[in-house]
């Protein structure tokens, strides 16, 4: 008996039965991806946690901050990177990468911790022209377009944003509230990167029909004493979350090394916003918009005045990157 094959329309209808299941399964699956990326990051943050509670054990309580006691310059690099002696100097120029690479020199951190599954950044290699050990190095590298050794740099090396350790604006001179191990376990360290000094977010501008970004909002305190103009909505919508999980929220981690994922940034000590410096000079404030909405506007391109925190409770989260994002 000659055998039976399927006809185009069983084919047809097994291709549509199994498009079907597809569609209904990946938004399921792609859920999935997300929480495990979180997941990941999460633990990242909380390798890190645990790394700078080591490196304050041996250096008196301090959390890492690279060159001390030097009027250095915040900037995109960090000079004499590749070098196996790095004797920092007045006017040199240095990242907040180059802070969160002690964790590597010295308290036994790899690479790939400070990169976030869902974020475009990659492990930093190591690679440099003298052949030096990863841990004799002084940062994630440093890009400026030429060698392959000269291709990384913290801002494509480094997913997560950290307490300013300087002093803000164009000064990366150690900062009088740079973190330590007398904080309190309320007080954020790090976290995915500020969407402030993040180049992925594009300028848009406000209305009352795009706060899909902003979670939280402030209530009252919004509306009655801080009341948004049109313009950019970083500078508006001061609750908005970092970009590498979809605005959604934050993996964040604390001063006493625990992290949590945080569907807000107003997280800090008395809900102080952690991607923005207090409102105002004094850190006394009483008024809790003050702390949530935070200093506005701040600079990424950093030649603000007020890029570096406020007292001992201000959380200040800020990251290195390549261009100025307005």
């Amino acid at each position: 008996m000659k055998k039976r094959g399927f006809t185009l329309i069983e084919l047809l209808v097994v291709i549509a039965i199994i498009a079907m299941l597809l569609a209904i399964l990946m938004p399921a699956l792609n859920k999935v991806k997300k929480i495990a990326m979180r997941v990941v990051c999460g633990t990242n943050l909380k390798g890190l946690g645990n790394a700078m509670t080591v490196y304050a054990n041996d250096f008196q309580g301090q959390f890492p901050c690279q060159g001390q006691g030097k009027s250095l310059i915040w900037d995109r690099y960090t000079d004499r990177v590749f070098q196996q002696t790095n004797n920092f100097v007045d006017g040199d120029h240095i990242t907040v990468g180059a802070s969160l690479y002690l964790l590597v020199r010295l308290a036994d951190c790899s690479p790939k911790l400070f990169v976030c599954p869902a974020s475009d950044q990659t492990e930093f290699s190591g690679k440099n022209p003298s052949n030096f050990d990863i841990v004799e190095l002084w940062d994630f590298g440093r890009y400026d377009g030429g060698a392959s050794y000269n291709a990384e740099g913290p801002e494509r090396c480094v997913s997560y944003s950290y307490h300013q350790p300087y002093m803000g604006t164009t000064t990366g001179a150690p900062g009088r509230y740079r973190a330590d191990d007398t904080r309190s376990a309320a007080f954020a360290v790090m976290a995915d990167k500020n969407p402030w000094y993040d180049p992925k977010i594009t300028e848009t501008t406000f209305s009352g029909t795009n706060l899909m970004n902003c979670v939280d909002k402030i209530g009252a305190y919004w509306t009655t004493n801080y009341s948004p103009n049109v313009g950019n909505v970083r500078q508006n919508q001061m609750v908005a979350n970092a970009q590498p999980h979809e605005r959604e929220g934050q993996n964040v981690m604390f001063a006493d090394g625990h992290n949590s994922f945080e569907k807000t940034s107003d997280v800090g000590i008395k809900n102080d916003n952690i991607y923005t410096p207090y409102y105002q000079a004094s850190p006394t404030s009483t008024t809790p918009w003050q702390w949530r909405q935070g200093l506005t506007p701040i600079t990424p391109d950093r030649q603000g005045t007020d890029e570096a925190p406020k007292g001992t409770e201000d959380s200040f989260l800020v990251n290195d990157f390549g261009q100025k994002v307005r």
